[in-house]
């Protein structure tokens, strides 16, 4: 009995921190936006911690939260669709996906590694995204006039001090990678869900499974052939094919970059200044950001020319 309490109350707990995460800049205001991007931990954490049921019980425990949040300051329906879509939904997936093991022809358990969940959400989205292009692109209307429609009220409502020249402006510069660059955010807030409850259920011991090692971590091989088709479709495609184009490719470079970092990794654990290595290269990534494309690219090759292991270093075994 005791223990089945502890369940519950864990559940409720997880999906409690949630909702109140992912509603603070709703109720406080955009400002309070940082908190939002840590609500996907403690649900990942419920599901990898305590299982399934605890994943779905701690959603289903944060919409009903959020509900009530939107009703009091009478908000629209909006945060508990995207609470639910952003959050709920693919964490539940990711749980199921990553709590699969399998049994080796040497004997040893594999896992299923993390960046194998995020491509097929990827992958979803993207299939999506090019579906609902395609519709768009039959009814005779512009991808770039349909995102400058969508952005224009968007940052009117969000930003209403800036007025509608510099609206305008910042709209014009969010259009051409707005699409992708949300999907890329979506990724990332995921990311830090998986590696967030990582830690801290190792920290706690409470952890199911082995920690992912940045140097494990691999991409499915039709990650960079989409990426290559998306910018085949900028160079060759007419305005709405690159514009489709240009944004999958952001969104495809979110995974190709793990991967990437993750070979940095292999190679700074085959030096004395393991810890010297990674610091110097995240710090690289901070201070100059158009950096991450080009690790993204390495991902690339690492992916198509097995650098790591011409490297000397071997997967542990722990992972598909």
């Amino acid at each position: 009995m005791q223990g089945t309490t502890k369940y519950f109350v864990l559940t409720l707990a997880a999906g409690a921190a949630a909702a109140l995460l992912f509603a603070a800049p709703f109720a406080l205001g955009i400002g309070a936006v940082a908190p939002l991007t840590l609500t996907g931990v403690p649900l990942m954490a419920a599901g990898l911690g305590l299982g399934l049921l605890a994943a779905i019980g701690a959603g289903l425990a944060g919409l009903v939260l959020v509900f009530g949040i939107a009703v009091l300051f009478a908000l629209s329906s909006e945060p508990i669709v995207l609470f639910a879509g952003l959050f709920v939904v693919p964490v539940i997936f990711a749980v199921q996906q990553l709590q699969r093991t399998r049994t080796s022809s040497l004997g040893y358990i594999e896992w299923h590694p993390p960046l194998n969940v995020m491509a097929w959400l990827l992958a979803g989205v993207l299939l999506a995204m090019s579906i609902f292009s395609m519709m768009v692109i039959q009814g005779n209307t512009d991808l770039h006039f349909l995102t400058k429609s969508f952005l224009e009220p968007l940052i009117t409502g969000i930003f209403p001090e800036l007025g509608f020249f510099r609206t305008r402006e910042l709209v014009q510069t969010l259009i051409p990678f707005f699409p992708g660059a949300v999907v890329a955010g979506w990724l990332l807030m995921l990311t830090i869900a998986t590696s967030g409850a990582l830690a801290l259920l190792r920290f706690w011991g409470a952890l199911k499974r082995p920690a992912t090692r940045m140097e494990d971590l691999r991409v499915p091989l039709w990650i960079p052939l989409a990426f290559s088709l998306a910018v085949l479709f900028v160079v060759f495609g007419e305005f709405n094919l690159a514009y489709l184009g240009q944004n999958a490719a952001i969104a495809l470079l979110v995974p190709m970059f793990l991967n990437g970092a993750g070979t940095f990794h292999a190679i700074a654990r085959r030096t004395p200044i393991t810890y010297l290595v990674i610091a110097v290269f995240y710090g690289f990534m901070i201070v100059f950001p158009p950096l991450t494309a080009l690790v993204a690219l390495i991902g690339v090759a690492d992916q198509t020319l097995d650098l790591r292991r011409r490297i000397g270093l071997h997967p542990t075994g722990q992972e598909v």
